[in-house]
């Protein structure tokens, strides 16, 4: 091949470039490169930025013209060759302008070479099939072949957790999270923090994994006093909010920000608060949290002054209400589902009962 190209370069430059490039991707392919090695490739020969979406692996890749890696965003309308045999899998080059002369050739060796190297791997797992059944671009088809795959059929279930460990063959990690797929409603236990929503048909995946996703970011931890299992379809209006606030957003306002302030010296705020606005009675309140009413009141009257208002007020109860939607929100691991998984460290750590300030230097 390169004896071919070297006399070609003295009669024909184009077509000698043209050879260059499948002899670039034929070894890689024959070098099992890595995937990224690919999208580089692409991005160097072509001259400008190179991407790769591939659904059943849950990933996304892209490479500048100088060959550094660029922030995983798929969302553009580029020109797409789809990888073939690959579902929900595409290349793109990211050319403004005109085309070069070489990116129809570019283009169409990056997806054969994806498939090549696809095709030399391991059987599609079920893990696969369930970031294909949940991803919004690939096609209808090729997500009800994916819920087919995985043996489910009507209503679905999508439970989203922190990455951690898979429960279930049904099981896969997409970003920061373990994503499973549960046949129709079923009884979940309430001591995980997860969000989930139903999709009524398998084509509808992609939608209830966002929604999911969304409950999650108001999910309290197992321990908390708030619910650690959020269904979105329980949400109703608070959903509106958890959709449209991005975590730095919400870390921005004036309550939040006071809230966070204040748990540093107490622990205790972020519980009482959830315990005051979740219950009638104040006894109720001391209850759960397991302290004297009396230190509830203690705690209440030292939040009034430092805060700016009564949380058991009327007007005081919601605006705490919110606030602490708005906390959750700002601590949570993502982003709403429409702007892309999007990493935080989470803030001050929230303690139970057991560590008091009110009656302790409040």
């Amino acid at each position: 091949m390169r004896d071919l190209i070297g006399r070609l370069e003295v009669v024909d430059g184009d077509a000698a470039s043209a050879l260059r490039v499948i002899d670039y991707f034929d070894r890689l392919v024959d070098e099992h490169a890595p995937i990224g090695a690919f999208v580089r490739a692409a991005a160097v020969l072509a001259g400008c930025p190179a991407g790769l979406h591939v659904a059943g692996r849950g990933l996304t890749r892209r490479s500048a013209a100088d060959g550094r890696a660029l922030p995983e965003d798929d969302s553009h309308a580029w020109p797409r060759a789809v990888v073939p045999g690959e579902a929900g899998s595409w290349v793109w080059l990211e050319r403004t302008g005109a085309p070069g002369p070489l990116d129809a050739l570019v283009l169409e060796r990056l997806a054969r070479a994806i498939h090549a190297l696809s095709a030399s791997s391991a059987p599609r797992s079920a893990g696969a099939a369930v970031r294909i059944a949940c991803d919004p671009d690939a096609t209808p088809a090729d997500r009800r072949d994916a819920a087919t795959r995985l043996g489910l059929a009507g209503p679905v279930t999508v439970v989203v957790r922190a990455a951690g460990e898979r429960p279930s063959p049904r099981s896969a990690e997409i970003g920061p999270h373990v994503v499973t797929l549960l046949p129709g409603t079923p009884a979940l236990p309430g001591d995980i923090q997860a969000g989930t929503a139903v999709a009524e048909r398998p084509e509808l995946l992609p939608t209830a994994f966002a929604r999911a996703r969304v409950a999650l970011r108001l999910a309290d931890r197992p321990a908390g006093l708030g619910p650690s299992l959020v269904s979105y379809h329980e949400l109703g209006a608070l959903a509106a909010v958890a959709e449209r606030f991005s975590a730095p957003e919400a870390s921005a306002v004036d309550d939040v920000r006071r809230l966070d302030e204040l748990l540093i010296a107490r622990p205790w705020v972020i519980d009482t608060l959830q315990a005051v606005t979740g219950q009638a009675t104040l006894r109720q309140a001391s209850a759960i949290l397991h302290v004297h009413h009396s230190t509830v009141q203690e705690r209440l009257a030292w939040l009034a002054t430092r805060l700016g208002y009564a949380p058991t007020e009327p007007v005081g109860r919601h605006r705490a209400a919110v606030a602490l939607l708005l906390w959750r929100i700002a601590h949570s691991d993502d982003e709403p589902a429409d702007g892309g998984p999007g990493h935080r460290s989470r803030g001050p750590a929230v303690g139970g009962s057991g560590a008091d300030g009110a009656g302790s230097g409040a």
